[in-house]
């Protein structure tokens, strides 16, 4: 039996070599003979009848099998499901992975690299993505284990390096929207415990959910622990700058170590270094936050900071400002908290010199609440000549889970001084709170003697902060409140240049309702009674639906808007019994008329300049003014003295005068303005001793005059004003008005009266000379009132003849 076993083990080992080396043979030729692009094809036409996307790949496609397997493809593209619109786009990519370690149930990897890789992420509304069909429907298994209920396989790759790969992100669900971009990503090795170094260079260019530009450069080292499903990052340092529609020229650095587990956030030793960042008219200079220690496990309810310490630096306008926070110890775990009162320190240096102290007693209270008593900041100081020294006092309640503040019993003491004049005494109480998305608040109290009350919200979910705002006055001075320092004589102003920028982007910054109720309201030159104000600020667009009243003596209704895309602005006003000559030295600074009466107006313009609104100017214009006078010239007077005048047959020019003055019982015009010219040929002004109208136009863009009125003397004045009105007897005497708003020439045109006049006198003289034949008696000294015509003279004679 022993010989025929061995005989038959010999034969069954040189069989099974045999296999051997026919498998090996087969596996040889297998490898040598195989082509990957001759699938190509295949993979073309699978992918378009199993997820109808058209599948091209213009570069050679490299594969091997052993002993890893490993790809590497180039200038592949993958369109959109049922679309020709690129889905993805691959310049070059290759992966390689170990056959033997997969045995073993671990993923062994060589280097992993890409370049030029662009993807586009959609998802609508409704929820639906563009990658649906590409990825698996079922749940994914448990992160502990395999597919098969074994344990989890685990990775080794030894590097990865990425160039330009960007992806595009429209999600309508979680409103983001924008352009993600990987320049260079290269790391050591990645794998379970391991530390990597990693260097990164990003970019985020973001429109939704607000416009958003930032970049990341810098190097850690990266650990990762599938285990746990943790990440950390320890020697950190990176930079990161960017700028939004708030927030310019941001700069700042961090340097330590970062830890996420999937529900704590770790980090200390860690600073952040703020470089600089402009917010409007406050920039920020290089400020530091530094934390010892620091964890937030929101699931968990605790909160535990070691040695913060906050040091701000920046300017507003141009003066420079310090705050430094210090918290030496907080640690809150579900309802126990254990920790030490927060100081701090407040300076503004430059022509507001002031410097307060922060303090509070220890906190209190919870995880979901809490409190940090006796919060409290004194300041003391001045800005310009204004003395400055108050007290604000408030109990905070941090609710950290949500990221939310709450100011209660909120207690506020300042007075401002100015030499010479009346202290400001400033109280405000009430409550008010903030957290990410949200602000409310809720004030009363007085300035002086004077009380007020305001309440309002604020949202901060979308690209603008939403803003709803209620307040009350007695008595609000804007000039005192905002003018620092001692008010200077009310000069009289100078028309604005031309090249003035009209701006109106700041309307951009908020969207929101504001209702104003005043007692009274002072505010640059004006001062309103009784004043109420309803506006709306939505996408650049401020309207006024309401602005009324009392004022100049009056009572008005206006209405206005001003749009900061188009840079148009429109304004109606409706002003009854109001002092024409207040309300035009207020509204346009000029002194030119005289009355009471009521203004109707109604005018849009256009431009990013004050020369272009003048120019732009369109709408009407309406005046009914009574018992007032023109200022300027006195035409009465001047033609009283008509007989001078016409003897010489020339016409007489008067600069406009300050004390000169053409009263008038009643006066009405209207104006039709169109490219900033109001032209206007309606005018009715009747006095005692004159009848005016007139036609003409007033460029307020060039702020030039061309009008001429016509004066006509009344009978009466003619029989009273001397004997030398008799020859203006019925004539319109004519008068330009020409020249700038500020120095208008005054030209009464004798040159054109004095014929007419010629023929006045001769038709007396020939009344005169007839009556006397006829015998007709001499007028009496009274019958002016009613002048007579030789044809009635010689009527009237006749008549007595005979009878």
């Amino acid at each position: 039996m022993k010989p025929v076993t061995s005989v038959w083990i010999r034969r069954l080992a040189i069989a099974v070599g045999a296999l051997a080396l026919v498998l090996v043979a087969a596996t040889a030729v297998l490898l040598a003979t195989f082509d990957a692009n001759r699938y190509k094809a295949l993979a073309i036409e699978w992918m378009r009848t199993e997820h109808q996307r058209t599948l091209e790949i213009d570069g050679p496609i490299k594969l091997s099998f052993f002993p890893r397997l490993s790809v590497q493809v180039s200038r592949v593209r993958l369109s959109e499901r049922g679309r020709s619109d690129e889905f993805a786009a691959i310049g070059e990519a290759a992966l390689a992975v170990q056959v033997l370690p997969l045995l073993r149930k671990q993923l062994v990897i060589g280097r992993v690299s890409a370049r030029d890789v662009h993807a586009a992420y959609l998802r609508d509304a409704r929820g639906a993505r563009n990658i649906d069909d590409l990825v698996s429907r079922n749940a994914a298994p448990d992160a502990g284990a395999s597919p098969s209920g074994g344990p989890a396989m685990h990775f080794d790759v030894s590097g990865v390096e990425l160039d330009n790969l960007r992806l595009q992100v429209r999600d309508e669900v979680a409103r983001l929207a924008g352009d993600l971009e990987v320049l260079s990503f290269s790391s050591g090795r990645l794998a379970n415990q391991a530390e990597s170094p990693v260097s990164l260079r990003a970019t985020a260019l973001l429109t939704q959910p607000e416009a958003l530009k930032l970049s990341v450069d810098g190097r850690t080292t990266l650990m990762l622990d599938l285990d746990r499903n943790s990440v950390a990052l320890s020697r950190m340092k990176l930079d990161v700058t960017g700028e939004t529609a708030s927030v310019k020229a941001l700069s700042l650095a961090l340097e330590g170590a970062l830890a996420w587990d999937g529900g704590a956030l770790r980090a200390g030793p860690l600073q952040v270094t703020l470089k600089g960042a402009t917010l409007g008219t406050t920039s920020l200079t290089p400020s530091t936050l530094q934390v010892k220690r620091a964890l937030l496990n929101l699931a968990g309810k605790r909160l535990e900071l070691e040695s913060l310490d906050l040091a701000l630096a920046g300017r507003r306008g141009a003066d420079p400002f310090e705050v430094s926070i210090r918290w030496p110890r907080l640690a809150v775990d579900g309802r126990k908290v254990e920790s030490s009162p927060l100081s701090g320190r407040v300076k503004v240096a430059g022509q507001s010199g002031l410097e307060g102290q922060i303090r509070s007693a220890a906190p209190t209270g919870s995880f979901d609440a809490l409190r940090v008593p006796g919060l409290e900041l004194t300041l003391a100081g001045s800005s310009g000549q204004r003395k400055i020294d108050g007290t604000a006092k408030a109990d905070m309640l941090i609710d950290a889970g949500r990221g939310a503040a709450t100011f209660e019993r909120v207690d506020l003491h300042a007075t401002l001084a100015d030499p010479g004049l009346q202290p400001l005494k400033l109280v405000v109480q009430g409550s008010g709170g903030a957290d990410t998305k949200a602000a409310t608040w809720k004030l009363n109290g007085s300035i002086n003697a004077n009380r007020f009350e305001t309440s309002g919200h604020a949202a901060f979910a979308g690209k603008v902060p939403e803003i709803k705002v209620t307040a009350r006055f007695d008595d609000l001075d804007m000039n005192t409140l905002l003018a620092p320092g001692k008010p200077a004589p009310v000069a009289p102003r100078s028309t604005a240049p031309a090249d003035t920028p009209v701006v109106l982007e700041g309307l951009k910054a908020v969207n929101g309702q504001f209702t104003l109720d005043a007692a009274a309201l002072a505010f640059r030159q004006y001062k309103v009674a009784d004043a109420k104000v309803n506006a709306t600020l939505d996408k650049g667009i401020l309207r006024i639906a309401q602005f009324s009243g009392r004022a100049w003596g009056g009572h008005f209704q206006a209405s206005s808007s001003a749009d900061a895309n188009s840079h148009r602005v429109a304004i109606r006003l409706d002003a009854k019994g109001v002092n024409v000559n207040a309300l035009l030295k207020n509204v346009a600074d000029k002194d030119l008329l005289e009355g009471t009466g009521h203004v109707v107006a109604d005018l849009n313009s256009s431009g990013a300049s004050v020369g272009a609104l003048r120019s732009n100017l369109a709408g009407t214009a309406a005046l009914d003014v009574r018992d007032g006078a023109i200022k300027g010239i006195n035409l009465a007077r001047s033609l009283r003295e008509a007989q001078a005048a016409l003897s010489l047959k020339q016409d007489t020019t008067t600069r406009a005068s300050g004390v000169e003055k053409t009263d008038f019982s009643e006066l009405r015009a209207s104006a039709r303005i169109a490219g900033g010219v109001a032209r206007s040929d309606d005018l009715d002004l009747k006095s005692p001793f004159l009848r005016i109208g007139g036609a003409g136009r007033f460029d307020i863009g060039q702020g030039r005059i061309d009008y001429t009125a016509r004066a006509k003397l009344t009978p009466t004045a003619v029989g009273q004003g001397g004997t030398g009105l008799e020859a203006l007897r019925g004539i319109e005497v004519p008068v330009a008005l020409s020249g700038p708003f500020d120095a208008i020439d005054w030209k009464i045109q004798w040159s054109g009266v004095a014929e007419a006049a010629v023929r006045n006198t001769l038709k007396e003289k020939l009344a005169e000379s007839i009556g006397a034949k006829l015998g007709a008696p001499p007028p009496r000294a009274d019958a002016a009132s009613a002048p007579t015509k030789p044809k009635d003279v010689l009527k009237d004679t006749l008549k007595g003849l005979f009878k």
